[in-house]
């Protein structure tokens, strides 16, 4: 595994490289996150691909500007990424605000891709789910005493009860350490509520008319923990997989939305690699 930084669109991006062989996945984390919540993920697929993740603009080691929170900006990034690399067809993968990147990609640079990975994404979301998520939220720009007690903080939320080795890495990359031994979160607020603000205003399910490529969009059944409240839902994720070619949609047994990511137990990746062979052998004849 690798970590770089590239100078592009005018900003520096952090990028991870986890190596591995085959067709390049580019990984897009979610609102609060950063690169390194795909690590389970990343070392189950790298047998058969290349997989590169990266820090969305305003979060872990990216660049923190004053401008550009919005999904097209971060769609123009991917893009920006994958040219880097001259990579001339990739497997977009997204969690969260990353699926919804990630459909804004696909409907906008429809020829730079092959297939769509969209995880607990990637559809209009209900306005509550803004509450939901306020433990992540308000955890940035909080200055913890030292890192145990940030740790012991992140290990009550109810979402990351199967802690394991994936989150730890996660949460220690999350944060800057301090000279005084104090710590917060490296996830700029200003990046976050721009990024809220400008979801808002546009349609995301807009994006399906406009995106031709085999799609499997993978729910989290337990999303919220409420029975209530999903992303995505499984009526909405199948009237929207039934719209794009050789799509469909799963639900990932036992994942709420964080978990779905970080959890030990293999069904994402194995879902997501079943999906791109078949696919794959369909659009080769």
């Amino acid at each position: 595994m690798k970590d770089l930084k590239m100078h592009v669109n005018g900003i520096d991006l952090h990028v991870v490289d986890y190596g591995g062989v085959g067709e390049t996945i580019i990984c897009i984390h979610g609102l609060t996150a950063n690169s390194r919540c795909w690590d389970a993920f990343a070392h189950q697929m790298i047998s058969d691909y290349h997989v590169l993740a990266f820090d969305l603009r305003g979060r872990g080691d990216s660049q923190k500007p004053n401008e550009g929170y919005h999904i097209y900006q971060h769609a123009e990034d991917v893009l920006a990424i994958l040219n880097f690399y001259k990579v001339k067809k990739a497997i977009v993968v997204g969690h969260s605000l990353g699926a919804a990147v990630g459909a804004c990609f696909a409907a906008n640079y429809p020829n730079y891709l092959s297939q769509l990975i969209l995880v607990d994404g990637g559809v209009d979301t209900d306005p509550r789910i803004i509450e939901k998520i306020r433990p992540s939220i308000e955890r940035l720009g909080t200055v913890f005493p030292d890192y145990k007690t940030y740790i012991a903080e992140m290990k009550k939320n109810p979402f990351y009860s199967n802690w394991n080795d994936y989150c730890e890495q996660f949460f220690y990359t999350d944060i800057d350490h301090h000279p005084n031994g104090t710590v917060c979160s490296k996830v700029s607020s200003y990046a976050v509520f721009e990024e809220i603000k400008a979801l808002s205003m546009i349609s995301i399910d807009e994006f399906y008319n406009r995106i031709h490529v085999p799609t499997l969009i993978a729910a989290a059944p337990n999303c919220f923990l409420d029975g209530q409240t999903f992303m995505v839902n499984k009526e909405q994720g199948t009237v929207l997989a039934a719209k794009l070619p050789n799509s469909r949609f799963t639900e990932i047994h036992g994942s709420n939305h964080y978990s779905i990511l970080f959890n030990k137990y293999p069904q994402l990746a194995a879902e997501v690699k079943s999906f791109l062979k078949k696919t794959a052998e369909k659009a080769a004849g």
